[in-house]
């Protein structure tokens, strides 16, 4: 065996250890499109352009082409005025709502410069990246609980707590955790009112509803068709099914567009002008995004967006004939949360996982009951899925799993635990000294739905730093 062969032998059996992203058994975190010419394109498109870098336009000027026909072509989708939008390809939601909260920021800093502590009103299901964005930009989140049977945000209560601080409004359509839509139209004239920025995370949602709309299918306005919507962003990685990372920030025009650039011409070197978060930036995925999207097209879209509708419609269905388990809310894309009042859920998705199928738990807290996340693709089989979860349910009833609450109770003190304690609850809860995690998440989850979150983000932080330690070699042959 060859050195070449050898590599990707190594790398084919770290692989085993990963569940199958293609055929539909992965319900989150992977798009199949069902379309392998598709795939085979995008990777020849990479291929070409693995090695051009778009830190300098004027050296790789195809990459600025690309980027200004992705953004064209998205755009549309989103505005009767497609002409007047701006926008910047990315490498995934999180750095489009990222450029976004920093636009919104150095906006007001510029046009509102009493605002020194300034801060963004988000419903709590709002995606973590805007947090994580706050965090970053030295921005306070004030948060707006949600309604807990349709899981929208009031705007009433959006407004009351707008402030002179306030620099951005935030609704999500949709939004990830159960799939509905928040009222941008409400949002919308709150942003005329005030004054205010308002983003609009389409993400997960955004690609897919403008083909549903596109079909005739009922879907809310929630783009720049609204007046009071500045920025959305949406993602292509997701329903366009092009591969990671892809993703689109859009602003209503260039003037608001060019507070998200970063430029620096005050050092030795060479000027600086970042479109993004990146410096340097990889031509392959952009490259990528565009062959999908032309190869797909506009018709291949929109029969991917009707099988999607028609599965939506079929899984409903099922849920409808399940005793155990029932969808909240009203979900409106392809994104569907999964409720039981009769049995343990976390110890459910261990039992799908066991049989080949990934299901996502959402822990939930003291407020928001546990549920499962599915995210629907067209390569979803839906008959197989329910037989191994009808399965799954009866494993839970007969073999039902230990719990944790009482010894989580016990610990507890002012609604927190000792941190001489964690270590014991996370062994506990089955992880190993080096932080590794438990075959059987179950317990995991409990915990995280049991304990407040800022104990859970200590042990994330202890767990995660435990198992990011450099290994010199893992594999035969392969130095």
């Amino acid at each position: 065996m060859n050195k070449r062969e050898s590599i990707l032998q190594a790398l084919s059996e770290l692989q085993q250890e990963d569940l199958n992203p293609k055929g539909g058994n992965v319900w989150a975190y992977v798009y199949d499109s069902g379309l392998p010419e598709a795939e085979k394109v995008a990777k020849e498109a990479h291929n070409m352009f693995m090695n051009h870098n778009g830190l300098d336009f004027t050296v790789f000027p195809s990459l600025l082409r690309l980027e200004n026909n992705i953004v064209a072509e998205i755009a549309e989708l989103f505005s009767d005025d497609p002409a007047s939008i701006a926008g910047t390809f990315t490498s995934g939601g999180t750095e489009s709502i990222i450029l976004a909260v920093k636009a919104a920021r150095d906006y007001a800093s510029e046009h509102n410069p009493t605002i020194t502590t300034p801060e963004i009103i988000l419903p709590t299901t709002a995606h973590a990246a805007f947090h994580k964005a706050a965090h970053y930009l030295g921005i306070n989140t004030v948060i707006i609980p949600v309604n807990n049977t349709t899981f929208k945000v009031d705007s009433n209560e959006m407004e009351k707590a707008i402030t002179p601080n306030t620099i951005m409004l935030i609704g999500s359509s949709v939004n990830y955790s159960h799939g509905v839509s928040d009222p941008i139209p409400e949002l919308s004239l709150l942003a005329e009112k005030y004054g205010i920025w308002l983003h609009v995370d389409a993400c997960i949602g955004g690609f897919l509803l403008a083909y549903y709309k596109k079909l005739g299918h009922p879907v809310i306005d929630f783009d720049f068709n609204l007046p009071g919507v500045s920025s959305l962003s949406v993602d292509l990685h997701k329903y366009a099914f092009t591969p990671k990372g892809a993703s689109v920030i859009l602003y209503r025009d260039k003037q608001l567009r060019k507070y998200q650039y970063y430029t620096c011409t005050n050092w030795s070197g060479y000027p600086v002008v970042n479109t993004t978060i990146q410096s340097t930036k990889a031509g392959g995925p952009l490259a990528a995004c565009w062959a999908t999207l032309k190869y797909i097209g506009d018709d291949g879209y929109k029969k991917l967006a009707e099988t999607i509708w028609q599965a939506k419609q079929e899984i409903t269905q099922y849920f409808m004939m399940l005793d155990d388990l029932y969808i909240l809310g009203e979900p409106e894309a392809s994104l569907l949360a999964i409720g039981s009042d009769t049995i343990d859920i976390f110890q459910l998705a261990d039992e799908m996982k066991k049989s080949g199928w990934y299901i996502q738990v959402q822990p939930g807290d003291s407020i928001t009951q546990p549920s499962i996340h599915l995210t629907i693709t067209p390569v979803n089989r839906i008959d197989d899925f329910f037989q191994g979860l009808n399965k799954g349910i009866n494993q839970v009833k007969s073999h039902p799993r230990e719990s944790l609450k009482n010894d989580v109770i016990s610990l507890l003190k002012d609604n927190d635990v000792p941190s001489e304690m964690l270590p014991t609850l996370l062994h506990a809860a089955g992880v190993k000294a080096d932080g590794s995690l438990p075959s059987e998440m179950a317990s995991i989850n409990e915990l995280l739905h049991l304990l407040p979150h800022e104990v859970t983000s200590e042990a994330f932080l202890y767990i995660t730093n435990q198992l990011f330690t450099p290994t010199k070699s893992f594999t035969k042959g392969v130095e």
